[in-house]
């Protein structure tokens, strides 16, 4: 987890439960709190002009997110969507800038996480100028399976739907799909019960 609960309760924080597809905040909406995720996951989202979706991220337990907004007095360009029953502590956006302020470890700790985090999105926003669906794909998995620490082959199982990829690669599902089926047939990829094996 990136800051102790026993911090965040001491400071004021609240859990806040939510059901699968509730949603913690919209996209136009003023950032108040700070969260971060006692049990669930929660889908950090925006929608293109044509109605489709775009996944920027999926934190789960321990995580936060939408942090960096509290320094950046805008409203938030994303949602933050909740994927299956979860529970997120928040914080009241002074509260959390005072206690960072008074613990500089806390603050660099805090930072290194979203540094993490930006190195996973430039990576990604490279992955997604290529033309290509399976280098797209590829580049996904590859990424995925070396965040999560895992080097032997086919031994990292994807934890996403074939429509989550689509819109975490900007792929339309058909173009997944087809795609992995190719990359099935190439020994990129094993299909086990439904679940792509990279």
């Amino acid at each position: 987890m990136i800051i102790d609960e026993e911090l965040l309760f001491k400071n004021g924080a609240e859990i806040q439960k939510y059901k699968a597809g509730d949603t913690v905040f919209s996209e136009g909406s003023v950032p108040k709190y700070y969260y971060q995720i006692k049990t669930g996951l929660v889908k950090i989202n925006s929608y293109k002009d044509d109605g489709s979706e775009f996944i920027h991220s999926l934190p789960s337990d321990g995580h936060c997110f939408a942090e960096t907004f509290l320094w950046y007095n805008v409203p938030y360009c994303i949602n933050a969507e909740v994927l299956n029953d979860s529970e997120i502590l928040r914080v009241r956006k002074d509260i959390f800038l005072d206690i960072l302020n008074c613990d500089t470890v806390l603050m660099n700790k805090v930072m290194s996480y979203t540094s993490e985090r930006m190195f996973y999105r430039y990576r990604m926003l490279t992955t997604l100028s290529v033309n290509n669906p399976a280098h797209r794909i590829l580049k996904v998995l590859e990424f995925l399976k070396s965040h999560h620490q895992i080097t032997e082959p086919y031994e990292f199982t994807v934890p996403f739907s074939r429509q989550q990829l689509a819109s975490l690669t900007g792929l339309r599902v058909e173009t997944v799909i087809r795609t992995v089926k190719k990359l099935e047939k190439q020994n990129f990829v094993r299909i086990s019960n439904g679940k792509i094996c990279f």
